[in-house]
């Protein structure tokens, strides 16, 4: 999503948000499937060994639109079976209003991601923040990342769709954490008619 000083970014979340209620309505058990990534078999067979993948379909029928912020993702290489990618979201509505805040928490954290060996009270942030073997789900961020808000870091998995490529930067993600610690990223094409 490019940054403009001028978009109202929670006017744009309000109308995601309704683009998603009238889509529900016409979805098929298909289109579920498809935006939950079991359409494919890579998908499927990642979805056995992931313990939220039977929850994916419940997430797309009753969650909601956020930004979040992709910060690392293997996308960029080869990108024909679904990739892990680690996002920071936060439920608070000054995220929602302005969600180039996330670029500052991103600053924060950089001294710590730049680091080879962490020390012992930021290992497990560390972890969670860079290996692909933890995929940290709804990690809260600790002070001073944090700056007083309530931000999580989750990693989540993103599906090959040559239409609507990922992108590191601010993103539109569905969440609902009474149903699901899974979030999973908001492709373009999903909410247009």
């Amino acid at each position: 999503m490019p940054h403009n000083e001028s978009m109202n970014y929670l006017e744009e979340l309000k109308v995601l948000n309704e683009q998603l209620a009238e889509r529900r309505v016409l979805w098929t058990k298909d289109d579920y499937r498809r935006l939950s990534g079991k359409n494919t078999p890579a998908g499927r067979l990642l979805g056995f060994l992931t313990p939220g993948y039977r929850t994916k379909e419940k997430l797309w029928q009753g969650g909601r639109v956020i930004y979040g912020y992709c910060y690392k993702t293997y996308t960029d290489r080869d990108f024909d079976h679904p990739s892990l990618a680690w996002v920071l979201f936060s439920p608070m509505t000054s995220f929602e209003e302005n969600p180039e805040q996330y670029e500052k928490v991103m600053e924060r954290l950089q001294p710590l991601l730049d680091t080879e060996k962490p020390g012992p009270h930021e290992r497990k942030l560390f972890h969670a923040l860079t290996n692909p073997v933890t995929e940290p789900k709804y990690f809260p961020l600790p002070e001073p990342y944090a700056d007083g808000k309530l931000i999580y870091v989750s990693t989540m998995y993103v599906y090959p769709d040559p239409m609507t490529p990922m992108t590191l930067g601010i993103i539109p993600v569905i969440v609902d954490p009474s149903v699901s610690r899974e979030i999973m990223y908001v492709p373009k094409d999903a909410l247009e008619n």
